[in-house]
């Protein structure tokens, strides 16, 4: 078992939590000694160390588990919530970061100071499921923590039995779509009470989706924070769902174009303490909200649909996604699953857009039969070899590939590093995962493990990668 070990790492580093993970198998252990202090990093309330084994509470000295981290591996509200409920990022970091010995990993609440069951240095991410790392290696200190080594909660694709790459060093190749032939989001607009009546049954499918709330309209419903805690992403779709020049508002007044998106973030991480929000629709596709959006989000959806879909390091707008608006009574035979089979054979991420659940009335846009959008989303889940996932996951993987795909490594000695700037508003926790022509790939001195899926997985908050001869 590979060791976990935390100590400090420079303000500068763009690393704050990591999100994306899944939890390592809990165990009894032997008690750790206490680690340094680590401030910044991730959040929820002060934790002191914490207990591993049972992976979380805040308390005195780690006790050691098998890796330390939540039990449940952080869905958020299951394992890494935001704010009181334990593990996603804030102001107060870690308090005295646990974490042992070399050979003892600590508790999750001690490693960046979050209590809960949520993770190492923080917990769910946008729509993420994962909370702690499995057992990696955790640095931190004033410029937050960061847990390379350990195993991402990106699904598995169905590749399996892949050789380690024995070749020449370097080539660092992203990926697509992480290892499967396509992505697909499902997405819901305007917080409409048939979203939340049928609910139950969307998030039964097992697959994560995007919600775009018209703060003015959602009501603080609890509904919502459900699905926040179950590991969907509930994104910005501004306070009255205007166009940008103040027209055409769709619930109460024009409230100007900053305190439309501002005010409505505010809500969103008030209401239901989640961080972000990463991403945001314009209301009714208008183009008037690019700029302002691209000062405040990583993505931006729009309501136009591109049938090739969006592909590897294209030149999509990343402040236009554009999206196929279900059709009113689409069926999933002949209608979304098409949708699907076109990602699956053109390798590309497309986004379906839908609105009311209650057919056959005036409740919100081209109302759909939830059974239909059920059976859409399973079919889905059941190709094997699509991507499914929440807007924020799938963009945020598309936008890292492209800045990755674009580096030259330096040389250090024999060493080539691959260093990257992730772009503004980036959430933490993503992960990319590559694969090499040979050598020892490393993170932060780690050697990272070789998935047989056929990768490696690197986390984006780390900064750089390194393949050592």
């Amino acid at each position: 078992m590979r060791s976990l070990r935390v100590f400090e790492a420079a303000a500068g580093v763009l690393t704050l939590f990591v999100a994306c993970v899944d939890p390592p198998n809990m165990g009894e252990g032997t008690a750790g000694t206490a680690g340094k202090s680590a401030s910044g990093g991730t959040t929820g309330g002060s934790g002191g160390s914490s207990n591993a084994g049972k992976g979380g509470s805040s308390g005195g000295m780690s006790t050691a588990g098998k890796g330390g981290s939540g039990a449940k591996g952080g869905t958020a509200g299951k394992g890494g919530g935001t704010g009181a409920q334990g593990g996603s990022t804030g102001a107060t970091g870690g308090s005295d970061a646990t974490g042992g010995s070399d050979t003892s990993p600590g508790g999750e609440g001690g490693i960046g100071g979050s209590a809960g069951e949520g993770g190492i240095g923080g917990s769910a991410g946008e729509g993420g499921i994962g909370g702690s790392a499995g057992e990696g290696v955790a640095t931190g200190g004033s410029g937050g923590m960061v847990v390379v080594g350990g195993k991402s909660s990106l699904p598995v694709p169905p590749t399996t039995g892949i050789a380690k790459p024995s070749g020449t060093p370097g080539n660092l190749d992203v990926v697509d779509w992480a290892g499967f032939s396509g992505a697909i989001s499902f997405t819901f607009d305007d917080s409409l009470q048939s979203q939340l009546d049928y609910y139950a049954a969307l998030n039964a499918v097992g697959v994560r989706m995007t919600f775009y709330l018209v703060c003015g309209n959602d009501g603080g419903k609890l509904g919502w924070q459900t699905a926040a805690n179950d590991g969907h992403e509930l994104g910005n779709h501004t306070m009255h769902h205007c166009n940008a020049n103040g027209t055409s508002c769709g619930w109460g007044g024009f409230s100007g174009v900053d305190a439309e998106l501002d005010d409505c973030q505010t809500h969103l991480e008030t209401a239901y303490g989640i961080q972000g929000p990463y991403s945001m629709a314009a209301p009714m596709g208008d183009g008037g909200w690019q700029v302002p959006a691209s000062s405040r989000f990583l993505l931006n959806r729009g309501v136009y649909d591109n049938p090739a879909g969006v592909t590897p390091n294209d030149g999509t707008n990343p402040y236009d996604l554009p999206c196929h608006i279900a059709n009113q009574g689409e069926t999933a035979v002949g209608g979304f699953n098409l949708v699907t089979d076109d990602v699956e054979s053109k390798h590309s991420w497309r986004i379906i857009l839908n609105h009311s659940l209650l057919p056959g009335s005036n409740e919100g846009y081209h109302p759909v039969d939830p059974a239909e959008v059920v059976a859409a989303m399973t079919y889905a889940r059941d190709k094997g070899d699509v991507w499914v996932d929440s807007l924020i996951n799938v963009g945020a993987y598309w936008r890292a590939q492209k800045v990755v795909s674009a580096l030259t490594a330096a040389h250090d000695g024999d060493d080539l590093v691959y260093s990257w700037t992730l772009p503004a508003h980036f959430p933490s926790g993503q992960y990319l995962r590559v694969t090499v022509d040979g050598g020892t790939v490393k993170q932060l001195g780690t050697e990272l493990t070789w998935d047989e899926h056929g990768y490696y997985e690197v986390t984006l908050d780390a900064g750089s990668v390194t393949i050592s001869p």
